[in-house]
């Protein structure tokens, strides 16, 4: 069972490293898991939809609540799905020329 999470959260600090490190943290470990997904981060806030089967996406999401790089997650969005549209790519969107 394929599921979509999608959530929000605030950026402790916003120093470019930090974000970057996200993104390679997550280049890394995801693949290995079958999660996919899309991060958006503009100003101090992440928004991240996250795709996988829904152990790992559920274990991936607990970690990002108590990731101290995130606060004030949210979660916004959670539902089954057949595919997903991030089965490709991993992707940091800071500006419309990023990806």
């Amino acid at each position: 069972m394929l599921v979509r999470l999608l959530y929000a959260s605030r950026v402790v600090d916003p120093q470019p490293t930090v974000i970057e490190s996200i993104l390679a943290q997550s280049r890394q470990f995801n693949p290995s898991t079958g999660i996919t997904g899309i991060l958006v981060y503009s100003g101090d806030i992440f928004l991240q939809a996250i795709e996988g089967g829904r152990q790992a996406v559920s274990e991936l999401y607990g970690h990002i609540q108590k990731d101290a790089r995130h606060k004030e997650v949210v979660l916004l969005h959670y539902e089954e799905i057949l595919d997903g549209p991030w089965a490709k790519s991993m992707c940091l969107v800071s500006t419309p020329a990023s990806c």
